[in-house]
């Protein structure tokens, strides 16, 4: 092929071909070489511009010269591109990952954290039709270019997005996902039918959470593939064979994945499986922002393969807690009825031996007591009255007894048998007799 130079700027050259045909090249001059690339919308070939001499590249130099012509390519620099957007992944860098596709190709895709925000990070759902801007990159280590994105704006849902929004509400309208047809799950299973891959992360991490969890139980796993076209029926055929088991519940799981990964768990016909499942089913596909139709038809949905095993079976020292405490209040009632019982046996005897004779005759034993005590009590009183009275009495008659009169020197007169009491009642010759307190004398009235 001969090439004629028609105009030669700093790094473009426009040419022309044998067939008169217009063509924009660039130039590299690199390796102490010129090489010239046509470019008819993408690389074409590749020419010596000087010697026919081979030269032998690297990989790096293949990928260094093709990220040349591709950041010198104006209309590549500054575009905006239309695609569904697929693959979202945003790692702990904060750089977020995806692809934009069409119904015939797929560009890789990158949103630097710098440009990540709130808005550009909502609209880059799984589904949803966008549009981007930015410019076409050579990921030279990697060998692939890249569209570094920063801006996007909505374009309408995807053509995937809309087909799966339709089969959800056609599925929801059959009942599939009603919550009065979710069964419930039991509380200590005996088994547990596992469905995921045998090789993946999600079995190991089911298994030792129920391993820490409630080492008692026994796993049946049922293995199947949980990706790609392939994986819809191998699950289905996973899943009968647990049916005719019949474990006590199913976990059907799989490990984090891009929403194209985890796209097998909307099939159709394995949903529908899963709502006619005979035992309760918990899914823990993908992670806790990550929802497929298997979810809706499920009978508990889990975040994560570890949320799943959790769910499944109640922790080993939660039910030893709760053990514990059920012995508590059983000997607290056992202790408080006792009480009670004893209580009321207290009482029944004490109203039977408030009724028995011995009772009865001990109270009127004390009744009697107390009346003869009081008796007692009253007989003192009154001999007391009595004496103090009769001490009066004696105080009195001591006050007008005679003798005490005499004592102060006083004395009587009888004539006779009388008590002589006025000096009238006597004559002369009269014979008396005078009693003083010592004694009586006799004396003559003269």
């Amino acid at each position: 092929m001969s090439v004629s130079v028609v105009h030669t700027g700093t790094d473009l050259v426009l040419t022309r071909d044998r067939y008169n045909k217009a063509v924009l090249c660039v130039a590299s001059q690199n390796f102490g070489q010129v090489y010239l690339f046509m470019l008819h919308g993408m690389i074409m070939e590749q020419l010596p511009f000087f010697e026919n001499e081979e030269k032998v590249f690297t990989v790096s130099d293949v990928n260094r010269l093709v990220a040349g012509v591709i950041h010198s390519m104006p209309p590549l620099q500054d575009c905006w591109v239309a695609g569904e957007v697929s693959k979202v992944s945003i790692p702990t860098s904060g750089h977020c990952y995806l692809s934009l596709k069409d119904n015939n190709s797929e560009i890789r895709a990158v949103v630097w954290k710098s440009n990540l925000s709130a808005k550009i990070r909502g609209l880059l759902t799984m589904g949803n039709a966008v549009e981007a801007h930015g410019y076409v990159s050579v990921y030279e280590r990697g060998g692939y270019y890249q569209l570094t994105i920063d801006a996007v704006r909505p374009k309408g849902r995807g053509n995937i997005y809309e087909e799966l929004e339709k089969l959800r509400r056609k599925l929801a309208a059959e009942g599939l996902f009603d919550e009065e047809n979710k069964q419930p799950l039991p509380r200590i299973p005996q088994t547990i039918g596992v469905v995921t891959s045998p090789s993946g992360a999600a079995l190991q991490d089911i298994l030792n959470t129920l391993r820490s969890r409630w080492p008692m139980t026994e796993v049946w796993l049922s293995p199947a593939s949980v990706q790609g076209d392939g994986a819809p029926p191998e699950i289905i055929s996973a899943l009968l064979k647990l049916y005719e088991l019949k474990p006590d519940v199913i976990i059907l799981a799989r490990g984090g994945g891009s929403a194209e990964d985890l796209w097998c768990f909307n099939d159709e016909a394995l949903v529908r499986t899963v709502a006619a499942s005979p035992v309760p089913i918990i899914t823990g596909v993908g992670h806790e922002v990550d929802f497929t139709l298997v979810d809706y038809a499920s009978d508990h949905r889990a975040p994560t393969p570890t949320g799943a095993a959790v769910a499944a079976v109640p922790s080993l020292e939660d039910v030893l807690t709760d053990l514990r405490q059920l012995e508590q209040r059983l000997n607290w009632t056992m202790e408080s009825g006792l009480n009670q019982r004893w209580q009321a046996l207290d009482l029944l005897e004490k109203r039977l031996s408030a009724q028995s004779p011995e009772t009865k005759i001990l109270n009127e034993k004390r009744a009697l007591a107390q009346i003869s005590a009081r008796l007692e009590q009253r007989k003192k009183n009154y001999f007391a009255l009595r004496k103090e009275a009769l001490s009066g009495l004696e105080k009195r008659l001591l006050a007008l007894n005679p003798e005490n009169v005499m004592r102060r020197g006083y004395a009587f007169v009888r004539h006779g048998e009388k008590i002589v009491t006025s000096a009238a009642d006597l004559q002369t010759g009269d014979r008396i007799n005078i009693r003083f307190v010592d004694g009586d004398n006799d004396a003559l009235i003269v």
